[in-house]
């Protein structure tokens, strides 16, 4: 009996220090009562992706999730920055995760040269300090004017060859996609004095 309490005893320190350890490492915004304001907010914009190389043109956030005993969980996000051939402004295609590691580089060869909605917050788009390559205008979701932009990508079935099939599939985000992007960048990127300041 008396293991038995220890072990008990163990693993409540255990779970008060992981407790202890998210509150001042986890630094996340409470933002699941915000998504569908920020998102109704937006404002589709249409630009054309100008076919320039840059330094610093593919960029990530890293972000503490969460921590599960002792060790650190993280994200990620794979980010592209493209310049418009319409505003001359420069926009970052952020996508996280599963999307970013999926899409992202398949993303850069479609669109190029090619003209986009992308969805934006109109706080941004009409704020001159951004659009710069450093200070470049955030896009979550975007869709072709003319394009669909289809690629085949390889699923989870093989063929009798042992050759994973392929199915055409449309690299643009879908609004599951767009939705979670949205919810990633709210709760762990957007910093928050700006966060308390555009929703308290």
């Amino acid at each position: 009996m008396k293991i038995i309490f220890k072990i008990v005893g163990i693993l409540v320190i255990i779970l008060v220090i992981n407790f202890i350890a998210s509150l001042l490492f986890v630094k996340k915004n409470d933002s699941k009562n915000v998504i569908n304001k920020y998102i109704e907010s937006s404002k589709d914009v249409k630009i054309q992706v100008n076919d320039e190389h840059f330094s610093g043109k593919f960029t990530h956030e890293s972000y503490l999730k969460r921590i599960l005993i002792f060790k650190g969980i993280y994200g990620n996000s794979q980010d592209e920055i493209v310049f418009d051939n319409f505003s001359h402004k420069y926009f970052k295609i952020m996508r996280f995760e599963k999307y970013g590691e999926k899409y992202s580089l398949p993303q850069t060869s479609l669109i190029k040269d090619k003209e986009l909605y992308v969805k934006v917050d109109p706080l941004q788009i009409n704020n001159p300090s951004f659009g710069t390559k450093e200070n470049p205008i955030l896009v979550l979701s975007y869709k072709g004017v003319n394009d669909n932009f289809i690629m085949d990508m390889d699923t989870d079935e093989k063929d009798e060859n042992g050759v994973y099939k392929q199915t055409p599939i449309s690299i643009a985000p879908t609004e599951e996609e767009y939705r979670y992007n949205v919810e990633k960048y709210l709760t762990y990127v957007m910093p928050k004095e700006e966060f308390k300041k555009r929703f308290k």
